[in-house]
């Protein structure tokens, strides 16, 4: 099997393409750069905005997988739809569940494609990616499959959401949480199991009924930042206080009361067999990466002001 990764210099890109070569597959990694340093796998330049070009890269590297973690344009998934042949594309989407959720964990079903016309001016990130499984929904007879993570966090992770926690329990200071949510399931996944989700799609050798949910399970705000105390020898004093309350940047996952709680796994792991790893394992590596390079969440230059906040509230 041969497998083009769209995406695949990025952060969760690499692990899906570590796991794909793990697992044997011939895996060549795509993107908008020229070659990043370090790609440690094959690499081909792919701006989707050229008109023509992933049909011109498809015809260079005739992929039997094309698995796009980059898409978020209406017009990006339309063009695959187009242009790929192969025996299947595996979209990775997110952030498209409804944001008035009541508080129970995401199923697939849950998620409700637009009506309408698909538009033709760009989109949000998250509108986008919604838009882009729009259009997977309309063309059943195409060989796609979604799979949907929540917030993923790992080394490099980008958004730096997981260092602004690892940076409050390691000094030591309280923390605030969202008193309604801290303790159900977040919605969280580590990027080596999004990667493993993303290989055991890529491999199916029959149709699948997607989208999949992957994530963690059972794992909460406190079962975090418990395991991260437990971790740093740091226990942390949680301060629980209304999610609306909650400054700029104290808490980046959350989790918003108004969402889902978490994601529900039983299709992904009845149809494909995927298992959640433990929260305790995706975390050595995360912290080495933290340890090593001391990144900085922007939200952490407010820390003062949540210390006042958690002393007032005795």
């Amino acid at each position: 099997m041969r497998a083009l990764v769209l995406g695949g210099a990025g952060f969760v890109g690499v692990a899906c393409c570590k796991e794909l070569m793990r697992r044997g597959v011939e895996t060549i990694a795509a993107g908008r750069q020229p070659r990043p340093y370090g790609t440690f796998t094959s690499y081909v330049s792919v701006d989707r905005s050229e008109p023509g070009r992933l049909e011109a890269v498809l015809a260079q590297t005739q992929p039997d997988v094309l698995l796009d973690l980059a898409g978020f344009q209406a017009a990006e998934v339309e063009e695959a739809v187009r242009v790929f042949r192969g025996e299947r594309y595996v979209f990775i989407s997110t952030g498209v569940y409804p944001d008035d959720f009541g508080g129970s964990p995401a199923r697939e079903e849950d998620f409700r494609p637009f009506e309408g016309p698909i538009p033709t001016e760009p989109q949000e990130y998250r509108e986008g990616k919604r838009w882009c499984e729009t259009v997977l929904a309309r063309h059943p007879e195409f060989p796609s499959v979604v799979i949907r993570p929540p917030a993923v966090f790992g080394p490099e992770d980008h958004t730096l959401r997981i260092a602004a926690y690892i940076q409050r329990v390691e000094d030591g200071g309280p923390l605030l949480v969202p008193e309604e949510s801290f303790r159900r399931q977040a919605g969280l996944a580590w990027v080596k199991d999004v990667g493993y989700a993303c290989a055991l799609a890529c491999e199916l050798r029959r149709p699948a009924s997607g989208p999949y949910n992957v994530a963690f399970a059972g794992v909460s705000l406190e079962d975090l930042l418990v395991a991260l105390g437990g971790a740093l020898g740091k226990p942390p004093a949680l301060v629980p206080i209304p999610f609306a309350d909650l400054p700029a940047g104290a808490s980046p996952y959350g989790p918003d009361p108004r969402r889902s709680a978490g994601y529900d796994l039983t299709r992904i792991r009845g149809d494909l067999g995927f298992q959640p790893s433990a929260l305790e394992e995706s975390l050595g590596e995360t912290l080495a990466w933290y340890l090593a390079k001391r990144p900085s969440h922007p939200g952490y230059a407010g820390r003062a002001k949540e210390l006042e906040i958690a002393a007032a509230r005795g």
